[in-house]
């Protein structure tokens, strides 16, 4: 991913609400006792009145996930990005470790629905002169969906075509490519971002937990991913009653429950780069700790610490066969 300029930052929902009351409208205001000039801010307002908050952002469903996806893309795009990932983790259909999981009949053909709707949305986006082609990982599930879909506004290509890229393509859009696709992949982006067409990868699911991989290839696939801009990602973490969000041009944000409003969000962190392994353990574990006098958590215990150690321990081994 593209890392814009500048130091990493972290907020709390109240400092970035506190940050943006200059340059927005007050919700509410409240004169003090005795009159004078001066306000009490109570919050931020949307265009309709109600109260602003962060968690705001955050998508009611999956169709607003994928609508919010390919606007957020198609954006990256007309700014000159031609790398491009987005990210929708189920937890249904997503293993932390293997990428997309298929466990249950019929989840497949899920994720190729929600592929199928992505894609469209985005050539809605791109508009009807624009030439968009989604990639499946092999030819016979690419025939088996154009069947399925002969109403597609879309083109439909697998990786192993002969001849995947045309002169006229303006965008391609690789569905959940695997590591057996990963050199096809890295190839026809390289053709693709040199003709000037732009490169989504949906789901991509690049590592597996299933065998390891050598070094060579692992440091290929990161040194690849490393260079795209992730324009979307929703990463609910059921474990901890959190998310991880990031619309592009925003940051990277983890939302966690909000005990004061009940089935809402806070923001407790917006970063430059994802937060994954110990630091986001440690994150979290710092914001359900018990806060002391001064309003900061307390040391971890004993105990914490240890269940600290054995979770990196356990990460460490999962992560030899990624």
């Amino acid at each position: 991913e593209e890392v814009p300029a500048g130091p990493p930052a972290a907020t709390s929902a109240t400092s970035a609400a506190a940050a943006a009351a200059s340059s927005d409208a007050p919700a509410a205001a409240a004169a003090p006792p005795g009159g004078g000039n001066k306000f009490e801010i109570l919050g931020l307002a949307n265009e309709d009145g109600t109260q602003k908050f962060d968690d705001d952002e955050l998508p009611d469903n999956l169709f607003d996930a994928v609508a919010t996806a390919a606007t957020a893309t198609s954006d990256a795009i007309n700014n000159g990005s031609l790398g491009n990932i987005v990210e929708f983790r189920i937890p249904e259909l997503w293993d932390p470790i293997s990428g997309n999981v298929m466990a249950e009949s019929g989840d497949q053909l899920k994720v190729w629905e929600i592929t199928r709707e992505y894609t469209s949305q985005l050539c809605d986006r791109m508009g009807p002169d624009a030439k968009v082609k989604c990639v499946f990982p092999d030819a016979g599930c690419a025939a088996m969906l154009k069947a399925r879909w002969p109403d597609a506004p879309f083109l439909f290509a697998s990786t192993n075509d002969r001849k995947l890229l045309e002169d006229d393509d303006a965008v391609i859009v690789f569905a959940a490519p695997d590591p057996p696709s990963l050199a096809s992949v890295v190839k026809n982006t390289k053709l693709a971002n040199e003709a000037g067409c732009a490169v989504v990868l949906i789901n991509p699911r690049l590592a597996s937990g299933d065998a390891g991989i050598g070094l060579t290839v692992r440091r290929m696939r990161d040194q690849f991913l490393g260079q795209m801009t992730v324009t979307y990602c929703l990463q609910p973490l059921p474990w901890c009653n959190g998310s991880i969000f990031k619309r592009y041009p925003g940051m990277w944000r983890l939302y966690l429950e909000d005990e004061s409003r009940p089935g809402r969000f806070k923001l407790v962190q917006e970063s430059y780069k994802r937060l994954a392994g110990d630091e986001l353990d440690d994150k979290v574990s710092a914001e359900y700790r018990p806060k002391g006098e001064d309003g900061q958590a307390l040391e971890a215990g004993p105990v914490e610490k240890v269940l600290g150690v054995m979770t990196s321990m356990q990460r460490f081994m999962k992560s030899l066969s990624n």
